[in-house]
């Protein structure tokens, strides 16, 4: 019994390689919309939108108004390698990389810091985002087009984040002061979840164009941040004038809380997820195994 299935599962592997489609490359460009995530990072502090400060008729307000993001919106480019095992079933690899991330920025007016009333601006970007797919291919048989549908894991290689923190002091003589802290934040390692849907029209025996539509579902805890400038009016080299045991803030799930600790805070997850519109080129590396072994028995059929 064990023989017969050793068989079968063989029989079915060496099928599969006959039946083998092709080798393929596929490269693109697309743009990428956030999806809904939370608004706020660990400390409270909203990622996007503003925030203002008012006293009517001796009471206090604060009016927000916050909107959606994802670190992972902007310009994309992609590059893939696959391998169809027949006609509807393959494999693929992809590195999509962000080419041009969107900013993001929160603004609060009128907020007191030492007793002054300031403008803080808060702005974040993704740097350098990469991400690394395996995935399961699924195509329908068409003649020109071909309609599929593709499955997979999502592995961050790179998902640091860039954060000025400007303040915007108004000490009452008439200067304006602009100080402009960067932090540059490091992610921890996380797995997402992709899924497209799409459809590939033939233009020749080996090109063919892609459009799709693809959904990433991706969030990464935060690690440290570590500060890497200060300048003041537009003026850099003022970090040495920060203490180095001010310069990094810790993240931990497992944190309690100190009088004037500001550097070891609770973790947060840093919202990726987003909807991509996608479209590119996809080139056969080499013809079709299962068509030419046709053709040679198609010939040995009419010579005899």
């Amino acid at each position: 019994m064990k023989k017969l299935i050793l068989l079968c599962i063989t029989c079915t592997i060496v099928h599969s390689i006959a039946q083998a489609q092709e080798f393929y490359t596929r490269f693109g460009l697309g743009y990428a919309f956030p999806q809904a995530g939370q608004t706020m990072d660990g400390t409270a502090t909203p990622y996007n939108g503003s925030a203002s400060n008012s006293t009517i008729s001796g009471t206090n307000y604060t009016s927000y108004d916050l909107k959606k993001l994802s670190f992972s919106s902007g310009v994309h480019g992609v590059a893939a390698i696959g391998y169809m095992f027949n006609k509807h079933v393959g494999v693929e690899t992809s590195l999509d990389y962000l080419l041009s991330a969107k900013d993001y920025t929160f603004t609060y007016h009128n907020i007191n810091i030492s007793n002054i009333a300031s403008d803080v601006n808060i702005l974040q970007r993704a740097k350098n985002c990469l991400l690394f797919t395996p995935a399961l291919v699924l195509q329908s048989e068409g003649k020109r087009a071909n309609l599929y549908t593709r499955l997979g894991i999502v592995l961050p290689l790179n998902t640091k984040i860039t954060q000025d923190q400007v303040f915007t002091n108004l000490p009452g003589t008439g200067a304006i002061e602009s100080d402009d802290f960067t932090w540059e934040i490091k992610n921890k390692f996380a797995l997402g979840f992709s899924a497209a849907a799409g459809v590939r029209y033939q233009l020749n025996n080996r090109m063919k164009l892609w459009g799709e539509v693809s959904f990433l579902s991706l969030a990464v805890y935060a690690k440290e941040a570590n500060l890497t400038d200060v300048s003041v009016n537009g003026q850099g080299g003022y970090l040495s004038q920060v203490p180095m045991d001010q310069r990094k803030v810790v993240y931990s799930s497992n944190f309690t809380s100190t009088t004037n600790d500001y550097y070891h805070q609770p973790v947060y997850s840093q919202p990726f997820s987003n909807v991509t519109v996608n479209v590119g080129v996809y080139y056969e590396m080499h013809s079709r195994g299962g068509s030419r072994q046709k053709g040679r028995n198609d010939v040995k059929y009419r010579r005899r």
